[in-house]
């Protein structure tokens, strides 16, 4: 509500209904989060994050969600789901009145590729951030403007100063709060940690990153179709641009540049990168190699919800999108070490 009348919205009538719906459920946040803190509020200032997260990063559409999901099925993880993420300052007291309500308001499939969608299933933790109030790129989805690009830079996804330390209080207070409810080792899958991983390396010590790439002609159409279909869904105002080829493609050449750049100040046991392709050809024995380059422990039963998981994937469709010859030289000349360095064709 404070974004809303600092920043503005339109007067549509698409974009006043979002702001009448916004009204019933701050207040109820207003409250919850108050019996919360009361409740639960020594408890979670006391909670400690005994085991280093773990990032899935990457590019968006680069497989990020699906290798999130094989990992949540491993019991010794844990993960913020969607629930989390869309109450984060009440989760812990108000999961069970929300869930019902979720259930009956949220679509099966995500608008952007049909992969299902339930309000306990794993969830990229930077919602959750944007609703705690944290700075972040994210806002130019919900008020965007003609003047500005959509994500022109890697360094404005990296907070500074007061926006820096309200953003560390707010994923710390993330973390403490789902470790409460679980001893189990947080895994947290969020395109946007990708140019943060010094930053959550210094947050988090020992922290492990697990980095995803695909081919750069799946990944760009991809993720322009996906920003259309969002800000479509959320914008509060007119402004949208549709972000150019030329555009995405830099900014996954800045995203694979940054990990270049910040991997090396990591320890052992700290980094591995996966190919979606690979991962999604041979599931078990990619996770097992990620698994020992993290000295993480593999085990029997997490094979088997692998194998059981992805032959549910069988019938599963993906978007197809045709790139022109125009487009496709861009992207060739934009990433073209990129795709040498992971051996895709042009």
């Amino acid at each position: 509500m404070k974004l809303v009348f600092t920043k503005g919205i339109g007067l549509k009538p698409i974009y006043l209904l979002r702001l009448i719906a916004l009204i019933p459920t701050s207040i109820l946040s207003e409250v919850f989060t108050l019996v919360e803190k009361l409740k639960f509020g020594g408890k979670i200032r006391k909670t400690q994050i005994e085991k280093p997260p773990v990032f899935i990063i990457g590019h968006w559409r680069s497989g990020t969600t699906l290798l999130h999901q094989l990992i949540y099925l491993d019991s010794q993880f844990t993960a913020p789901t969607i629930i989390q993420t869309v109450i984060p300052d009440h989760f812990i007291f108000s999961t069970k009145y929300w869930v019902p309500v979720l259930q009956k308001v949220m679509p099966p499939t995500r608008p952007m590729d049909e992969v299902e969608m339930r309000p306990l299933d794993p969830m990229e933790d930077e919602w959750a951030l944007i609703r705690l109030g944290s700075p972040t790129p994210f806002l130019k989805i919900f008020f965007p403007s003609h003047k500005t690009g959509f994500l022109n830079s890697s360094d404005e996804f990296i907070p500074a100063a007061k926006d820096l330390e309200r953003w560390k209080i707010n994923i710390l207070l993330l973390l403490k709060k789902i470790t409460l409810l679980t001893p189990k080792q947080i895994v947290l899958k969020n395109p946007f940690h990708t140019p943060r991983m010094s930053l959550l390396a210094e947050t988090f010590p020992g922290a492990k990153f697990i980095h995803i790439v695909r081919h750069p002609y799946k990944i760009v159409p991809s993720a322009i179709n996906m920003w259309n279909i969002v800000a479509k869904e959320n914008a509060f105002r007119d402004g949208w641009q549709e972000p150019a080829t030329e555009e995405t493609a830099h900014l996954l050449n800045e995203f694979w540049k940054s990990v270049n750049a910040n991997k090396p100040r990591l320890g052992d046991g700290q980094f591995a990168e996966i190919r979606f392709e690979d991962l999604e050809k041979d599931p078990v024995n990619e996770l097992k190699r990620v698994y020992a380059e993290l000295d993480l422990t593999f085990s029997s039963e997490h094979e088997k919800s692998i194998i059981q998981f992805m032959e549910g994937k069988k019938n599963y469709r993906k978007n197809i999108f045709n790139l022109s010859d125009n487009q496709k030289s861009s992207i060739n000349k934009i990433l073209e070490s990129y795709m040498k360095s992971y051996s895709y064709e042009s």
